[in-house]
C-alpha cells in the first residue's frame, strides 16, 4: 500500500479493513495500463470541466467503467460517489507514479501551473513532480561499463556410456546427443549473457546520444523549428518553440532533470509572466500546423495543445479564447512564468506521443 494512501483515504474512512479493500481495487485497476486510463484518472482527480467519461469518447467511457468495476469487485458493498472517485483516482495515479512517468506528467499538465487545483488531502502535484525527478534520475543512471564482460561458457555434464556397445557404432548416438545438448545449452547461456551486455552498452549509448543532442542544441543557439538563431526568436514565442525543439530530442522519458536549466540557457525567462493565450497567439500558423500534426489534444490533460487547436480553427486573435476557456475551465487570462509554460508544453508533447 502506498504510504500516502491512509492519509488520502482518511476523509472517506479510517477503517483499516475498508481501506485495504479500496487499495485492492487500486491495485486491480492499475494492473492494466492504457493512456485512456491515465486521462480518465486525471480528469477525476482534478474534477475537470471535461468529464471523466468524455463526450461520446468510448475509450474514456470504458476506462471509467473499468475503474468502478475494479472497486465493486473488491468490495461489492461499496457505495460509489463523486468524492470517493476523486480520492481513489488520485490513489491510482500515485500507484502508477512508481513505474509510469506519463502518469506523473499528466498530473502536472492537467494542473497547468496552478490554473487547476486538485482538492485532496495530499499535494498530488508535488508528489508527481517528485516522482518525475526520481524517475528522470534513475533512468539516466550510467551502468559501470568496466564490469560489462561475457564470461567463458562452462560445460557441466557427465556422459552416460551405459548403453554403449564398442562394436556397435549406432549405440554411440546417445552420447553424441548428450554432448550436443550440453553445447547448445552453453551457447544459449553465452548468447543470453552477450545480449544482456550489449543491451547495457546500447542503453548507455542512447543516454549519451540524447544528452549530446540536447547540449549541441543549447550551445548551438539555433532553433530547429523555425530554423532561426535563438536571439531571433521573439520572447513570447520561445517557451513553446523551445519546448517543441527539446521534446523532439528527448528519447528517454520523462526527460532529464536539467530541462529547466536548458530552457534557461536557451533564453527562456524564469521571471515575469506570460499568458497561455499570448504564447499561443505568438507562434505562426505554419509552426502550429507542424506541432499539431498527428496529435489529438485533450482539453483536460493538454490544455496548451488544445489552445493551439482552437486557435488553428479561427486564427490568431481573441476569437478562440472564450471557447477554449469554456471547455477547459481555465481562465483565459491565466498566466505562468515563461519557463513553467515551456516545461508544461514539453511534457504535453511527451504525453501525446
Amino acid at each position: 500500500m502506498h504510504a500516502e494512501f491512509p492519509k488520502l483515504f482518511s476523509e472517506i474512512s479510517t477503517d483499516g479493513a475498508q481501506r485495504a479493500l479500496r487499495w485492492a481495487g487500486v491495485e486491480a485497476f492499475t494492473g492494466i495500463y492504457t493512456k485512456a486510463r491515465e486521462e480518465m484518472l486525471a480528469r477525476l482527480a482534478f474534477d475537470t470541466k471535461p468529464p471523466a467519461g468524455g463526450h461520446q469518447q468510448e475509450d474514456l467511457a470504458n476506462a471509467l467503467g473499468a475503474f468502478h468495476e475494479a472497486f465493486s469487485a473488491a468490495d461489492p458493498s461499496i457505495e460509489l460517489g463523486k468524492r470517493q472517485d476523486q480520492i481513489l483516482s488520485a490513489a491510482a495515479l500515485m500507484h502508477y507514479f512508481a513505474t509510469r512517468s506519463t502518469a506523473a506528467m499528466v498530473v502536472t499538465t492537467t494542473a497547468c501551473g496552478g490554473a487547476r487545483k486538485a482538492q485532496l488531502p495530499i499535494d498530488l502535484v508535488t508528489a508527481a513532480e517528485n516522482a518525475l525527478s526520481l524517475l528522470a534520475a534513475n533512468r539516466r543512471r550510467r551502468p559501470d561499463l568496466s564490469k560489462v564482460e561475457v564470461e567463458a561458457p562452462k560445460f557441466e555434464y557427465e556422459l552416460d556410456f551405459s548403453e554403449v556397445q564398442p562394436n556397435s557404432p549406432t549405440t554411440f548416438q546417445g552420447v553424441f546427443d548428450q554432448i550436443a545438448s550440453a553445447v547448445d545449452q552453453a551457447l544459449a547461456d553465452l548468447v543470453a549473457k552477450f545480449n544482456k551486455s550489449t543491451a547495457l552498452l546500447v542503453d548507455a549509448g542512447k543516454k549519451a546520444d540524447e544528452e549530446l543532442d540536447m547540449l549541441s542544441w543549447v550551445f548551438g543557439q539555433r532553433a530547429r523549428l523555425p530554423n532561426k538563431a535563438f536571439a531571433d526568436v521573439p520572447a513570447n514565442q520561445k517557451p513553446l518553440v523551445f519546448a517543441r525543439d527539446l521534446a523532439s530530442l528527448t528519447t528517454i522519458y520523462p526527460g532529464p532533470n536539467s530541462v529547466p536549466a536548458l530552457f534557461s540557457r536557451a533564453g527562456v525567462k524564469s521571471t515575469g509572466k506570460l499568458s497561455i493565450v499570448d504564447a499561443v497567439n505568438a507562434v505562426s500558423d505554419d509552426w502550429t500546423a507542424v506541432v499539431l500534426k498527428g496529435r489529438s489534444s485533450s482539453p483536460a490533460t493538454t490544455p496548451i495543445h488544445f489552445a493551439l487547436a482552437k486557435r488553428q480553427e479561427t486564427g490568431a486573435g481573441v476569437g478562440w479564447t472564450a471557447g477554449w476557456s469554456a471547455i477547459t475551465g481555465i481562465d483565459s487570462g491565466a498566466v505562468l512564468s515563461p519557463i513553467t509554460l515551456a516545461e508544461l508544453f514539453y511534457r504535453e508533447i511527451l504525453w501525446l506521443r
